[in-house]
């Protein structure tokens, strides 16, 4: 969940709290020149409450909500700009058009994401899966299509991925896998039970995990090693349909798969093109063939 969305969410608010929490979203990125004591001589509140209120909300102090929700709102106020992620077309526009709105809107999802990887996140994710005898991706939906597509491209350098279809199977999987292998749940709240169940599970057999999720704090990410975020735009229901996320995936999975290729990547350049055209039968009538250079080789 988003802090904004937090600061929105008035149920177990007290009166003090809902000043301070309207204080703070009109605020917004001018929050970095605030402190305790000046929020609190602004309100006319005692300094304690503004620190009760930032607990409340599952943050340590002022500091570390004040440092998220500058980082949230610079994300939110970035891309998208001449885009409407969950309406990236208008029923009167003609195919071409809508062609060219969903390629800019690519453009915009990858750059979105592509803006919320952290670098040393990153590496951490690769090394725990260059390192891994066997990776599970328990994925639903279009994601398990994205999934099997990582799958495949992992096993052409010897990397061994298993989809799990069904969460029973990943929850099991987890249960009896060795403590070195590595497991990816894809969410896009974080928040489904079926995944937190196996999350749990992960956490309690302290597996090496990687969240695919959405930017902000939520349950799955809480209980995975790391995560690494989609870009979070898209309305769970009130969308002309679910890109964000598809694109999302499909680009942090190869993002871990050329990461692994790169760790050892003149073996698994050589293994690769050995295997291939063995199995691909080069050479033989049973080969594939096309006229285009571009594909020769």
């Amino acid at each position: 969940m988003l802090v904004k969305e937090k600061l929105l969410d008035r149920e177990h608010f007290s009166e003090i709290d809902e000043r301070i929490a309207d204080y703070m979203l009109e605020r917004q990125e001018k929050l970095k020149e605030d402190s305790v004591r000046r929020i609190a001589k602004r309100l006319y509140v005692a300094p304690s409450s503004v620190i009760r209120f930032c607990q409340k909300l599952g943050y340590m102090g002022f500091n570390e909500l004040r440092d998220e929700y500058l980082k949230e709102t610079a994300y939110l106020s970035s891309h998208f700009q001449s885009l409407d992620p969950n309406f990236p077309f208008d029923k009167e526009d003609r195919d071409i058009a809508v062609a060219n709105k969903i390629g800019t809107l690519y453009e915009e999802i990858l750059r979105d994401c592509q803006s919320l990887v952290e670098p040393e996140v990153l590496k951490q994710a690769v090394d725990m899966a260059d390192t891994a005898p066997c990776i599970y991706v328990c994925a639903s939906g279009a994601q398990l299509g994205v999934s099997q597509v990582f799958r495949d491209k992992m096993m052409k350098i010897g990397k061994m991925v298993h989809i799990c279809e069904q969460t029973d199977e990943a929850y099991y999987q987890a249960s009896y896998s060795s403590e070195d292998s590595m497991f990816i749940l894809i969410s896009y709240t974080g928040e489904t039970k079926r995944v937190i169940k196996v999350g749990l599970k992960i956490r309690e057999r302290r597996l090496p995990s990687v969240a695919i999720t959405s930017y902000g704090s939520n349950s799955l990410s809480s209980m995975c090693t790391c995560s690494l975020y989609v870009s979070t735009r898209e309305k769970l229901i009130g969308n002309l349909g679910t890109f964000g996320i598809n694109v999302s995936a499909m680009y942090l999975l190869d993002v871990i798969y050329a990461g692994c290729f790169n760790r050892n990547y003149d073996n698994h350049y050589a293994d690769k093109l050995k295997y291939s055209r063995e199995c691909e039968n080069v050479g033989t009538d049973e080969a594939r063939y096309s006229s285009n250079p571009i594909l020769e080789g």
